[in-house]
């Protein structure tokens, strides 16, 4: 009886004692405590980056990319390969107009050489460096494609509206230096990573939103994406306000009697609806292919990141997208014409009637 009592006493009176609480950041601040292990410091960053995307590189996106690069690598390289040739072989189309057509095919022809560097690769390149040459490279062609869009809109403007003095405004020299200076911007703009404008932390997969940063994204598609577009765009509208007023001066002159039965609700001749036809045709060609990819890069880079599946959608399905914009351009540019497309039957039947 005596020991119970003693143990109840001893426990009342541990009851009774105040306990200090220990903050749980005192374990590491030195003392006693000091020798317990920490974790290490690459475990916190993984913690701290659980929201982030981590890259795959042999997902399903990747390798379909890689299986659909093929054709479209060969049309890139077969269509602007043949356009260049004619193009330098008659010297009908040595003129300043062919030149900025020439030029387009040369940069769409570089988006066809580069795409057999990614297929070699299979976007795993060993070094972040490495991935942002071949990054650089591409981003410069599809840039230089889209600043060579908007110079032959801006050219097409001037031959129509200021048609008496176009040869003394636009001449070969004059396109040469604008061609040389919209490579130099293209190159910049595209190997603005390398230089030291890029992500620290590279996974050995060369994918287009997970090695450029968002800062970067921005610049690019405001500066260099979007104000090429917007030009063209107003341009070729310009062009086909002035055709339609034109034709109409025409249709006055000549009191023509036209049906307009099958235009009636939207007012267009014939003439008014293959002008725009055109504009349509190359509106259209530009909108399908990259505005995909714009939209959905902006929409991920405005979410903060947290799209995930954005990341690898854009780096693929919506990148081979953009890239058939570079064999689309030679059928709207050089097919299109008329003086391309009666040398190109010429060939054609010259080669069918020497045929045994």
């Amino acid at each position: 009886m005596a020991v119970h009592k003693i143990e109840m006493v001893w426990l009342e009176i541990i009851k009774s004692s105040p306990v200090e609480k220990v903050p749980v950041a005192c374990i590491c601040d030195g003392g006693l405590n000091s020798s317990l292990p920490r974790p290490p410091l690459d475990s916190v960053l993984d913690v701290t980056q659980t929201n982030k995307c981590f890259p795959l590189p042999e997902n399903v996106h990747e390798q379909t990319k890689q299986i659909l690069l093929v054709p479209i690598t060969i049309l890139i390289l077969g269509c602007n390969s043949g356009v260049l040739c004619m193009i330098a072989a008659n010297k009908i189309f040595h003129t300043p107009a062919y030149l900025l057509i020439a030029n387009l095919g040369l940069a769409d022809l570089t988006v066809g050489v580069v795409s057999i560097g990614t297929m070699l690769t299979r976007a795993k390149e060993e070094t972040l460096d490495l991935c942002l040459v071949r990054i650089g490279f591409t981003v410069a062609c599809c840039v230089s494609s889209l600043i060579c869009l908007m110079c032959i809109a801006v050219e097409r403007f001037i031959a129509i509206t200021y048609s008496l003095t176009y040869r003394t405004l636009v001449t070969a020299c004059k396109v040469s230096v604008v061609i040389l200076l919209s490579w130099l911007v293209s190159l910049l703009a595209g190997f603005a990573p390398l230089i030291g404008w890029k992500v620290k932390v590279y996974h050995n997969y060369c994918s287009f939103l997970y090695v450029l940063p968002s800062d970067y994204i921005i610049f690019l598609f405001s500066s260099c994406v979007l104000l090429p577009i917007i030009v063209t765009f107003t341009m070729y509208g310009l062009i086909y306000k002035y055709a339609r007023r034109h034709i109409k001066r025409i249709e006055a002159i000549e009191n023509l009697h036209l049906d307009r039965r099958n235009h009636r609700i939207l007012r267009f001749s014939p003439r008014n609806f293959k002008s725009l036809k055109t504009l349509l045709a190359v509106f259209g060609c530009v909108i399908v292919t990259w505005l995909p990819f714009l939209i959905t890069t902006i929409t991920h880079v405005i979410s903060g990141y947290t799209t995930c599946f954005l990341k690898d959608i854009v780096g693929t399905h919506l990148l081979l997208l953009g890239f058939t914009n570079s064999f689309l351009n030679p059928l709207i540019y050089a097919l299109g014409t008329k003086d391309f497309r009666d040398k190109v039957r010429e060939l054609f039947g010259r080669r069918v009637g020497n045929s045994p």
